[in-house]
């Protein structure tokens, strides 16, 4: 088999198969918002992670309408900030305890469009970056240079609440 015919497989093989920290069947339950599709292990999970993003306990079914408030909230701001709003914006987030892997909290998959995020060490602001990420990648039909998506981040993460 020729190098070209190895890259192919290899590559194909790798878009096909994300690397992700958990597989699918671990994340049974699903929480939809306007943008988002959050998928979790457990009802604690999206509790807590509500949580960590507004500083008030949810009580889920109940309070649906404003978990999802908080997370498109967020969303809504990191759009104004970078002034880019992707036509049909919709990203996946996966939630898991504990960190990902050592120093690392959260972190924008662009294959699969998808975040994941460690709930422990949430907060608006780690979202905010990391969808900050995801409209760039989606916004644009050739994502920018990582170091140029950094920046366009690092001003997200200078001015999420600023005018609050």
């Amino acid at each position: 088999m020729g190098r070209p015919a190895r890259f192919f497989i290899i590559s194909a093989i790798l878009f096909c198969c994300p690397q992700n920290p958990a597989s699918a069947q671990d994340y049974n339950k699903i929480f939809r918002t306007k943008y988002t599709t959050i998928h979790y292990e457990r009802d604690e999970d999206i509790g807590n992670f509500t949580w960590r993003l507004g500083g008030q306990r949810l009580e889920l079914p109940q309070d649906t309408a404003l978990a999802n408030s908080r997370i498109d909230k967020v969303i809504e701001r990191v759009e104004a900030i970078l002034d880019m709003q992707p036509k049909n914006f919709n990203v996946d987030i996966y939630l898991h305890r504990g960190k990902l892997e050592p120093n690392r909290v959260a972190y924008y998959e662009n294959r699969a469009k998808s975040i994941h995020i460690s709930i422990e060490n949430s907060s608006d602001g780690v979202l905010a970056h990391e969808i900050a990420h995801a409209i760039v990648n989606q916004h644009f039909s050739v994502p920018p240079p990582s170091k140029v998506q950094e920046i366009l981040t690092q001003y997200v993460d200078k001015y999420l609440w600023s005018d609050y």
